[in-house]
């Protein structure tokens, strides 16, 4: 048996973190000379001729005689050598006159500027995929190329066995990228495995649970599907659960057994779907729009099992029908012309046992339906 499937809803995911840097380089332009470590000399020794007059105001020369202008180093007749540099402390700054100065050839850091005479470090380029457990970091261009982002994966920013992947920190899954079946896997926390067309993705958990009306790929919680259950012209959409086998399903009469048609004729490879349990008699377990109804697979061991269907018509006890969908909630379409007669779930009792009216009998099919140990049947006049 096959159901369809809703379109996709399409998701994306992007963004980009690193640099700094500057420079102040600092020269005065002034190479101080290493002091001239005094030499022992004779004492009668004329002391070596520096070019310069002595300014201290003893009086003697020094070399022992008389000093005839002493105290008047404005008069001595020497001019002191021009050290080409700018005392600090005349008020010219010194540094930079332009950003070109301050650039330090790196994109990844940010542009340096000059500001007041001196080089300021520039803001980084921010490379960010919003994925806590990558490295991310910005490439330096090469020639004439555009800089560029870089994520690595890093499993060690994950805890436990947990591995970094293309959603974030998720556990280790044997399917790939991601289980659809219950105990789902391969999805960070709070996403779900769902399906986008014929391709598995991690989405943002949906809400809906089990039976309950749905929008969209991702609006059932994780581990359902959202599909509809119509065989008419308005699609009636119920999340299902996916599943391996029948013990993936939960509740009496309900069955691993559909798959999904592809929309191409084909159906998509490994993914099953349970039918919903129900009730036909007492007309519970199914969504607003839907009826309970007894099926039977179509091959194997041709199994009957339990199910919502739509739609749902309005025909009660006694209305001709051509399928289920002419019937009203608790009633089932039988014999040949079709007849809406009120199901009832103990085959072969007569009156109200069977739950049906006290002059009707419960009867069962020419193949029973027994679904988790219960023979249903339908109610019609006892002769």
């Amino acid at each position: 048996m096959a159901r369809f499937f809703l379109p996709a809803l399409s998701l994306t995911l992007l963004a980009c973190a690193q640099g700094g840097g500057g420079g102040d380089p600092t020269d005065s332009g002034v190479v101080t000379p290493p002091m001239d470590a005094a030499t022992a000399r004779d004492a009668d020794a004329p002391a070596p001729d520096t070019g310069v007059t002595p300014t201290d105001d003893s009086g003697v020369r020094a070399d022992g005689g008389p000093e005839p202008d002493a105290g008047r180093d404005e008069d001595s007749g020497v001019t002191p050598p021009d050290s080409g540099v700018t005392p600090p402390d005349s008020g010219v700054m010194t540094g930079c006159r332009s950003a070109a100065e301050c650039d330090d050839g790196l994109y990844c850091n940010g542009p340096e500027r000059c500001e007041l005479g001196r080089c300021v470090a520039g803001t980084p380029a921010v490379c960010d995929d919003s994925i806590a457990c990558t490295r991310d970091r910005c490439l330096e261009p090469s020639s004439g190329s555009t800089p560029t982002c870089d994520y690595t994966p890093d499993d060690s920013r994950c805890p436990g066995t947990e591995i970094c992947g293309a959603s974030g920190c998720t556990a280790t899954c044997s399917e790939t990228p991601c289980r659809l079946v219950a105990t789902q896997c391969g999805c960070p926390s709070g996403q779900g495995c769902y399906l986008n067309g014929g391709t598995r993705l991690c989405a943002t958990a949906g809400s809906a649970g089990e039976g309950a009306s749905c929008s969209g790929v991702s609006s059932c919680t994780p581990g359902l599907i959202c599909i509809n259950i119509s065989s008419g012209a308005t699609a009636v959409n119920q999340c299902n659960r996916f599943c391996d086998s029948d013990a993936d399903c939960v509740g009496g009469g309900s069955l691993c057994t559909y798959t999904l048609n592809d929309g191409m004729g084909g159906t998509v490879p490994g993914v099953r779907v349970c039918s919903k349990a129900c009730d036909p008699v007492a007309r519970t377990g199914c969504r607003s729009g839907a009826a309970c109804h007894i099926f039977r697979e179509s091959m194997g061991a041709m199994r009957a099992f339990l199910d919502c269907a739509a739609p749902v018509g309005f025909g009660t006890q006694g209305a001709s029908c051509t399928d289920n969908g002419d019937c009203a909630s608790g009633y089932a379409c039988a014999g040949t012309p079709g007849t809406c007669l009120r199901y009832c779930d103990s085959a072969g009792t007569i009156g109200t046992a069977g739950g049906c009216r006290s002059s009707e009998a419960c009867y069962g099919f020419a193949t029973p339906l027994i679904v988790a140990g219960t023979e249903y049947g339908v109610c019609d006049a006892w002769p």
